[in-house]
């Protein structure tokens, strides 16, 4: 599928929206109804086309349906964190002769999702790494997750769930936690919508959601040893993937990686994404295996802390 299929998708629906809100909440259209109506005609066919229907897209009206409880889910690859450091000469050392992925660390929820045949099954959080909680029915109020995918054998990935830095400062004016205090930052924010019962709540906060893993799925290709084509893949499924930067061996200079995290700090800021350090990790999937791992964490990437 063209990348920018996909991207027609969102650009549509972003659009759409938009014209919605002018409609029904500012009550001054800047459109006429003939145009509206070409816009979703022309977004309706790209869907059926494309197999991506993001989870704010006006051609389907999601009816949220809470639930009682939160059930507990096991995760059978394990989901461990990284060993971290404050230095950037440790991140040389640690990088070595090898490829990696300089990623943004985003501070929100370790999410993971679940796809059958093209469809969203199955979405939950990290927990103890183990065991995590079943959050599906809450994906739906989602801003940017597609729901349906034009990729049709098992997929599933890790990422997070977050809430931009500037609608956090919007919302935390309005909301309180149960004990009436006010949010101290976008992380609990996030962790306690994406936990609530109710998906009308995780609705009104403007949660995201960006891919940082592949954990089953997309090994067709014969890039399938890299970490970087499957992310690339993701996109052009449609999804929002972790912004990195992608920096060949052998032996980085601390100057490259310093002005590497630099600039994706700067990107960072510039889209209101929260982050707390850069992530290194091998592209190659085959050489992260080898790596190995702890009970605590994997030893393929190394967190940059700031």
């Amino acid at each position: 599928m063209a990348q920018n299929a996909w991207e027609k998708v969102q650009a549509l629906t972003a659009q759409l929206n938009r014209y919605r809100d002018e409609y029904y909440n500012g009550n001054a259209p800047s459109v006429s109804d003939a145009v509206y109506d070409r816009m979703y005609d022309e977004l309706a066919v790209l869907e059926m086309e494309t197999g991506i229907w993001m989870t704010d897209s006006p051609t389907r009206t999601v009816g949220f349906e809470a639930v009682s409880e939160l059930e507990k889910t096991n995760h059978p690859i394990p989901l461990l964190s990284l060993e971290k450091t404050k230095s950037v000469e440790e991140l040389v050392s640690f990088v070595g002769e090898h490829q990696i992925l300089l990623m943004l660390k985003l501070d929100g929820l370790t999410t993971k999702l679940v796809y059958e045949d093209g469809h969203l099954i199955q979405a939950s959080t990290r927990g103890n790494g183990e065991t995590g909680e079943e959050i599906t029915h809450n994906l739906p109020a989602y801003q940017n997750v597609p729901l349906s995918i034009s990729y049709q054998k098992r997929l599933v990935i890790t990422g997070e769930s977050y809430i931009h830095t500037n609608d956090f400062e919007r919302l935390k004016e309005t909301i309180t936690d149960s004990n009436g205090k006010k949010f101290r930052n976008a992380r609990n924010l996030v962790s306690g919508t994406v936990r609530s019962l109710n998906p009308e709540t995780c609705a009104k906060r403007c949660v995201y959601f960006s891919p940082f893993n592949v954990l089953e799925g997309l090994d067709e290709s014969p890039y399938s040893d890299s970490r970087q084509m499957r992310l690339s893949l993701l996109k052009e499924l449609g999804f929002n993937t972790c912004p990195y930067i992608s920096i060949e061996g052998p032996a980085p200079s601390e100057e490259l990686l310093t002005d590497s995290i630099d600039m994706l700090v700067t990107e960072a800021s510039r889209r209101h994404i929260p982050i707390d350090g850069i992530v290194a990790i091998f592209d190659s999937l085959s050489y992260s295996k080898s790596c190995g791992k702890t009970g605590h964490h994997y030893k393929d990437g190394l967190a940059y802390k700031f």
